[in-house]
């Protein structure tokens, strides 16, 4: 079982004002992420994410905060991430799709 939890991008956008601190790990493609990414984030695709998880154990004790397009790789990302020793998971609801509204 994933231990997680959901936050939206009202509370997201809440984060980014109040300059608190937290990695924005988006898991989508390179191409995706290319595309558009919501700012400040860090791009690691998901496929890439169990070798180069070593660069973000410096956050294993912060607030980790996974999108992707729509929500599903990102709670793939979270399960890794968690069997990692990842402790405050946080998948954004809907992905980036839901966010759109707010970049």
């Amino acid at each position: 079982m994933i231990d997680y939890k959901e936050i939206s991008s009202l509370q997201l956008n809440d984060l980014i004002l109040k300059k608190k601190k937290f990695l924005l790990l988006d898991v989508r493609t390179e191409e995706e992420y290319s595309a558009g990414h919501i700012p400040n984030s860090i791009n690691i695709p998901l496929h890439d994410l169990d070798s180069q998880i070593d660069h973000l154990a410096p956050y294993k004790d912060e607030k980790v905060i996974i999108y992707c397009r729509s929500g599903k790789r990102s709670l793939a990302a979270a399960l890794l991430l968690q069997e990692s020793g990842f402790k405050y998971l946080y998948n954004l609801t809907q992905g980036i799709i839901g966010h759109l509204d707010y970049l």
